[in-house]
């Protein structure tokens, strides 16, 4: 994680990202990963979907430190199981990169999903969602 920070502290420096963010980070992981970085986070967010209030000792660290808490109720399996291959499947909702069950057409294999990032796009100083959506990357396996 600590790499691809490294990289997007490289984006920021360069100008193409005003700021950035982490999610569902404690104290405890805060902590040891504010000891890694040279530009900080300006904004955590933290899942509230089974409880209702963000601890009070995150509250403190990250008014210390200068990061915003936001809240937010997101499912927390954005990518379950065979649903990147519904998506990239030659079903009626897929988008036909994958080989059918007959193996017609397209790649044939299966998705192994790497990893799922959510970004949102917010217009400065007005506080409205402008855009948001997943980038995601798999691997397709023999």
């Amino acid at each position: 994680m600590i790499t691809t920070w490294r990289t997007l502290e490289k984006l920021q420096s360069e100008g193409l990202v005003s700021k950035l963010g982490i999610a569902e980070f404690g104290v405890a992981r805060l902590t040891r990963f504010l000891e890694h970085t040279k530009i900080k986070p300006s904004v955590n967010q933290i899942n509230v979907r089974d409880c209702c209030v963000v601890p009070k000792p995150l509250i403190l660290y990250a008014k210390q430190q200068q990061i915003e808490l936001l809240t937010h109720n997101d499912c927390t399996n954005i990518l379950p199981r065979g649903t990147l291959r519904q998506i990239l499947g030659s079903g009626e909702d897929g988008s036909g990169v994958l080989a059918g069950e007959g193996n017609e057409g397209g790649l044939k294999g299966d998705v192994e999903p790497q990893w799922v990032v959510k970004y949102t796009a917010v217009v400065k100083d007005r506080g409205v969602v402008e855009s948001k959506g997943y980038f995601a990357v798999a691997e397709l396996r023999d």
